[in-house]
């Protein structure tokens, strides 16, 4: 997660996954419960994702509800819009049983207004109930980065807004930022 999209990589990042999950000694016989794969939202990739029918957990990097932020922050949505990529989600979670998780990283000032957290609550009621889970996920500090997490209390409006739209949200831990090991950090110090 976080280095590179693996869907558009297709048939590598599959022939990793099968090297994980198929039994020894071709694999290590991991459980594909157990994996997740995350996208920003290639919808073609994530369609085709769906027809594996594998039981690993489809993690969608969304960030913003709203096509006109989200252009901006994930340029990918300037060919596959919000909606898509949430129907494409929803088709992911019918054909496996699987919840998909949306991330959702709250960057102070610039996505974590509570219009926003409405807006994707109906968006993701509007695909029905049980589907879904979101974790919002604190920035990290990165040197030299002009975006920074949002404020506490902030944050707190974000996650009940979204659940008083029935919404399951659980805030992501940021283990490491400490030592500058949490996600996105690495990469500011090669």
């Amino acid at each position: 997660m976080g280095m590179g999209e693996a869907l558009a990589n297709y048939k590598a990042t599959m022939g990793a996954v099968h090297r994980l999950i198929d039994p020894s000694p071709e694999g290590l016989g991991l459980s594909a419960r157990g994996l997740t794969m995350s996208t920003v939202g290639l919808v073609p990739g994530m369609r085709k994702f769906t027809q594996e029918k594998l039981p690993i957990t489809l993690a969608l990097s969304l960030h913003a509800p709203d096509d006109e932020l989200r252009d901006e922050l994930i340029p990918v949505n300037n060919r596959w819009k919000v909606d898509e990529a949430l129907d494409a989600a929803r088709e992911y979670y019918d054909a496996t049983g699987r919840r998909v998780s949306i991330e959702y990283a709250l960057i102070r000032d610039m996505n974590d207004q509570g219009w926003r957290a409405d807006l994707l609550g109906e968006k993701l009621n509007k695909r029905g109930a049980g589907w879904v889970h979101v974790n919002p996920i604190p920035l990290n500090p990165t040197p030299g980065s002009k975006w920074t997490a949002s404020r506490p209390g902030v944050e707190q409006n974000f996650v009940e807004r979204l659940r008083a739209h029935g919404i399951p949200t659980t805030v992501r831990d940021t283990r490491g930022s400490d030592i500058d090991g949490a996600c996105g950090q690495l990469a500011a110090d090669v």
